[in-house]
């Protein structure tokens, strides 16, 4: 009797073990699944900041939803679609500086089926372009601050659908 009680303990104890190996294997396994959607997401995240800083408006427009929201909250700019962010990136990203440089820190990003949440640490800097002589600043504007980023799968391709851009700090080229 005693000799069942014992087997009857060291397989109770071997099935718990399976369990709780088995609970992190699935764990790794969701890991891996969900690798190529964030490699996906965060070269589309890079895009953006490349697109911004080699002057490609069609690449750039590219990684918005249709229905996309655009917020920086210190400026009130506040931009819902994407035919009134093509008229902001033409206005206030592509015709302001020249010499544009965009680094993203520390992308982090969280996927849950067919939408996903991620953020950056961001720094900027450009050189003003002045509107009236078209003439470049000697010195660049810099900015740093943090993005926040909701994103959407269409169609099997991920898009940004909101963006939240949070200004840290902001400097001005020398006048």
């Amino acid at each position: 009797m005693e000799d069942l009680r014992d087997l009857r303990n060291l397989l109770n104890r071997m099935a718990k073990r399976l369990e709780t190996d088995l609970r992190k294997l699935e764990a790794k396994v969701d890991k891996l699944m969900k690798l190529p959607d964030q490699m996906e997401i965060e070269n589309l995240i890079k895009t953006m900041a490349w697109a911004m800083d080699l002057g490609d408006r069609d690449a750039w427009l590219n990684i918005w939803s249709d229905d996309v929201h655009y917020v920086v909250p210190q400026y009130d700019i506040d931009i819902k679609g994407k035919k009134a962010l093509k008229e902001f990136g033409d206005t206030h990203i592509f015709s302001r500086e020249k010499k544009k440089f965009s680094a993203l820190m520390n992308i982090m990003i969280d996927i849950t089926g067919d939408t996903a949440t991620a953020r950056d640490y961001y720094t900027h800097y450009g050189y003003p372009v002045n509107p009236d002589s078209g003439e470049m600043a000697q010195e660049p504007d810099f900015s740093d601050g943090m993005h926040h980023y909701k994103l959407i799968k269409d169609e099997g391709v991920w898009k940004i659908n909101s963006l939240e851009v949070y200004v840290h700090r902001r400097q001005e080229a020398l006048k």
